[in-house]
């Protein structure tokens, strides 16, 4: 499974399409910052076989898109720990 447009705007309680582009944007990106958090030297397919992977990419979608009009200076604990376990289970 991987994060959709759609999933980020039900979560957030989205209806508009506005800002779809942008919302699949913050989904790429998010997901190659995971990628290359947990280790530049894998792969998507490899990490979304672990629930924690979607999961950090649509924590950090959403802290991204909620919070597009301020200043972002650190990403979500919540976020950071995803990444932390992901790291464990690739070095297995």
């Amino acid at each position: 499974m991987s994060v959709t447009v759609d999933d980020i705007k039900k979560s957030l309680r989205i209806d508009l399409t506005d800002d779809d582009s942008m919302i699949q944007m913050y989904i790429d990106t998010a997901t190659q910052y995971v990628l290359d958090a947990v280790d530049s030297s894998t792969t998507t397919a490899v990490l979304s076989k672990y629930e924690q992977f979607d999961f950090a990419v649509s924590l950090l979608t959403q802290f991204w898109y909620s919070n597009r009009n301020s200043d972002m200076k650190e990403t979500p604990y919540q976020v950071v720990s995803m990444i932390q376990q992901l790291r464990g289970k690739t070095l297995v």
